[in-house]
């Protein structure tokens, strides 16, 4: 459902506006300068990514009253939010052309944003910023230098933090429970107050080995949760910084305590975002290849390997329900010379062809198989009317007869079918195959092009 425009330019706008309010209550360096994680911009980021220009305004709303509020002038605050709405513009330009996936499904789409932010889009910002600031007398020159620094390094914190949470979460809202969210939020909460408030611990390291292990492995159970749980750890931080209590709030030098707190929030995303997405790959790898192992690679249909679990299927039901099945062995005629006198090329074109022509033929409750170079294995389960079921095998094989033009050739193909019947020809998988087998090639014997069905004590009609 596409969310209105006005909708978002306002909620951006509001967003940006109170979440800089609490960014720059944590330190104040020339009422707009923070030193800390700047989240506005990690809202303002992951805004742009996911809706593109047209929340542009709203991030120039937002960043202009907040630079109003902080006691600039109407020009300098104009100036700024220009400067900041350029930024993700540019943003949007540069995630498109080196085409990144917002839903950050590889290291390379991670990778590509936090260069981006680091390299790029913070060093524009944090230098225009400071420019505008440096020109109408709020900077001397000497500030300037340090006064870029922590522009950037607040802007880029509240980007790196943010940002993959909010695209993550945007993406994969449908994973998250909220019985599991809760848990996962006390719990978080829990973990930093023991080891903050509680243990009192006021080594950053010590409290990095004792907090990364909950969120790497949470990391690679669910990307969402462990990036959400990193961004509440530095959120819990960064407010016990405030407070004065804490890790982060004991030491003399604000300035201290705001290195070290950026160390550490920037440790935790980075590791949770890694592990989490070399884990993503790695599954979604083994997926493929287990797909690829058990699809045919040129017809895509199910290959030999789902042989026995589609018979087994088939012999399941007959036993539960009673139901019965036709197992029907598919050779093509006449297939070799097309391969020997035009080339394997136009001989794959005929197969993936004749492929989807069975397909068309049968129902969803049905199966079809490449178990072989011109052989398909074609189950149909259900079976109600044994004469039904011969009539619509000599109609595939019409189907398959059907002319076949490629490269300006007309090609003409046909097949032989051989049927056997579950229950009526056994319950084995082993005694259906032997017996779909020799149908096949006694009506290949007796001149192809003909369907035969595997005899039994009680016959049904063949063609």
């Amino acid at each position: 459902m596409r969310v209105s425009s006005l909708y978002l330019i306002i909620g951006m706008a509001l967003l940006y506006l109170t979440s800089g309010i609490l960014s720059l209550g944590i330190m104040k360096e020339h009422s707009i300068i923070t030193m800390s994680a700047f989240f506005p911009e990690g809202f303002a980021l992951a805004g742009v990514l996911l809706f593109g220009r047209r929340i542009l305004p709203g991030i120039f709303w937002g960043q202009f009253l907040l630079a109003l509020y902080s006691g600039f002038s109407f020009g300098i605050s104009t100036s700024i939010a220009l400067s900041n709405t350029v930024e993700a513009y540019i943003a949007l330009q540069l995630f498109h052309y080196f085409k990144l996936d917002s839903r950050l499904h590889t290291l390379k789409d991670v990778f590509g944003l936090f260069t981006m932010i680091v390299l790029i889009l913070q060093p524009f910002s944090a230098l225009t910023g400071n420019l505008i600031l440096y020109f109408n007398g709020y900077l001397t020159i000497a500030e300037l230098p340090s006064s870029i620094f922590y522009w950037w390094i607040g802007n880029v914190l509240g980007q790196i933090l943010l940002t993959p949470m909010l695209l993550l979460l945007y993406h994969n809202q449908k994973e998250i429970t909220l019985r599991s969210l809760f848990v996962m939020v006390l719990s978080t909460i829990l973990l930093n107050y023991l080891f903050q408030i509680i243990l009192a611990i006021e080594n950053t390291s010590l409290l990095l080995m004792l907090t990364l292990p909950a969120t790497i492995y949470l990391s690679t159970r669910n990307i969402i949760y462990a990036s959400i749980s990193s961004v509440l750890l530095a959120t819990i931080s960064l407010y016990f910084a405030q407070q004065g209590i804490g890790t982060f709030g004991q030491k003399s030098s604000i300035i201290d305590n705001l290195l070290n707190l950026n160390y550490f929030m920037t440790s935790h995303i980075i590791l949770v975002l890694l592990v989490g997405i070399l884990f993503r790959e790695k599954e979604e790898a083994i997926k493929q290849l287990q797909k690829m192992a058990h699809l045919d690679a040129l017809t895509g249909l199910p290959n030999r390997h789902l042989l026995r679990e589609e018979i087994h299927h088939a012999v399941s039901m007959s036993d539960q329900y009673g139901d019965r099945s036709a197992i029907c062995y598919i050779d093509l005629d006449h297939f070799k010379p097309i391969n020997d006198t035009l080339g394997h090329h136009i001989g794959d074109e005929v197969l993936k062809i004749i492929a989807a022509r069975i397909k068309k033929s049968i129902t969803a409750r049905d199966a079809l198989l490449r178990i072989g170079g011109d052989e398909f294995l074609l189950i149909l389960n259900k079976i109600e009317d044994g004469e039904q079921i011969l009539k619509q095998l000599i109609e595939i094989s019409h189907t398959i007869r059907q002319t076949i033009i490629i490269d300006g050739k007309a090609l003409h193909i046909s097949c032989s079918i051989g049927v056997a019947f579950c229950p009526d020809n056994g319950i084995m998988i082993k005694d259906l195959m032997e017996s779909a087998d020799k149908a096949m090639y006694q009506a290949k014997a007796l001149g192809k092009d003909r369907v035969i069905v595997a005899p039994v004590e009680n016959p049904m009609p063949t063609l």
